[in-house]
């Protein structure tokens, strides 16, 4: 078993094949106790880890033994065009190094380069299953990061929710008035660009997030085809739908991303609709909208996931009659960190 004291860490290079694969292996097997199986396959994942953006600065951590073998992972996302004083981090140790020092030694090397960059929140994601807690969440307990927003990770059943979904054609049609709903892939119509990036400019005050010190993030047009040019690189499909006002502006969207390695799975990334906008049923008439182009564009993906806050009645009520259940609990933690000044040597 490894000791802290035999622990040695190094950052990947995102060149490096053999030290990406490590990195991700151990991610792998530290997920293997979430209620799903919610990790990304190498296929689906390697492309990704090796495509950089230059609107985040990410940083890989591999631990090994004195055997040198990987036993820790950890993963610091620094945005540098908002949110400067954010730092997400992410600690994964496998199994059967957990309690040796191990998740401890890779969370203070992410400390200390958040501090360097002059960042003074650490921010993480861990899951428990509901009603009791996990080694993600009594580690982050422990280590000083309390819990900031509550949220519940939800699966769909692609195989046999579509069948209920025409029922809910008929309540969309009597709530949407003159809005309607359009939908693409990748790339945006040039039409919505504008709109689009002002609605996910406003996205993280417009939806529950507890006490998570997130500010709101400044996407421009270049930002966005990055983001763009970023999903094609690593082999994933971005399938979008928008919500549109009568007069034809934008004014709510929903994403879906898919591996085209590995469709077995696919993830909301966001829902929004502006608040002068809502009680259309808009957020259901385009989840619907999004769901069945999926299972188009990939008609072998078995389920969707998706996360929200259970605070966020509006949504969970869209999510509920999709078809969505709840399968984990899935919490943010954050801390404040120490000036670098202040921390000890």
């Amino acid at each position: 078993m490894p000791s802290a004291a035999d622990i040695v860490l190094s950052v990947v290079d995102p060149a490096d094949e053999p030290s990406r694969h490590a990195w991700w292996a151990v991610g792998e097997s530290a997920s293997r106790d979430r209620a799903y199986d919610a990790w990304p396959s190498w296929g689906a994942a390697g492309p990704e880890l090796a495509s950089p953006r230059t609107d985040t600065d990410v940083t890989l951590v591999l631990a090994v033994d004195a055997q040198q073998r990987p036993v820790g992972a950890g993963r610091l996302t620094l945005s540098t065009m908002d949110n400067p004083h954010l730092a997400e981090v992410e600690v994964y140790v496998a199994p059967d190094a957990r309690r040796q020092g191990v998740g401890s030694a890779v969370l203070a090397d992410l400390e200390e380069r958040a501090v360097v960059a002059g960042r003074t929140t650490a921010l993480g994601t861990t899951y428990a299953p509901v009603g009791a807690e996990s080694a993600g969440s009594l580690f982050c307990a422990a280590r000083g990061y309390p819990v900031a927003s509550h949220e519940e990770t939800k699966l769909l059943d692609l195989g046999t929710a579509p069948a209920t979904w025409p029922a809910l054609d008929d309540e969309v049609a009597r709530h949407l008035g003159g809005y309607t709903v359009v939908g693409f892939e990748d790339v945006v119509p040039e039409a919505y660009v504008e709109d689009f990036c002002a609605l996910l400019c406003t996205f993280l005050t417009m939806i529950p997030t507890g006490d998570v010190d997130f500010e709101d993030e400044v996407w421009t047009p270049e930002r966005l085809h990055e983001h763009e040019r970023h999903t094609a690189a690593s082999g994933r499909t971005w399938i979008v739908a928008l919500a549109l006002t009568p007069e034809g502006r934008a004014c709510g969207f929903t994403e879906v991303g898919i591996s085209r390695a590995e469709p077995r799975m696919a993830s909301v990334g966001g829902t929004m609709v502006a608040a002068e906008h809502r009680g259309h049923r808009l957020g259901l008439a385009m989840k619907m909208h999004n769901h069945r182009r999926l299972l188009e564009l990939f008609p072998g993906c078995q389920h969707v996931e998706t996360g929200n806050a259970g605070v966020n009645a509006a949504m969970n009520a869209v999510n509920e009659a999709l078809g969505y259940r709840v399968v984990e609990r899935s919490l943010d933690v954050q801390k404040r960190l120490a000036p670098a000044g202040s921390r000890r040597v």
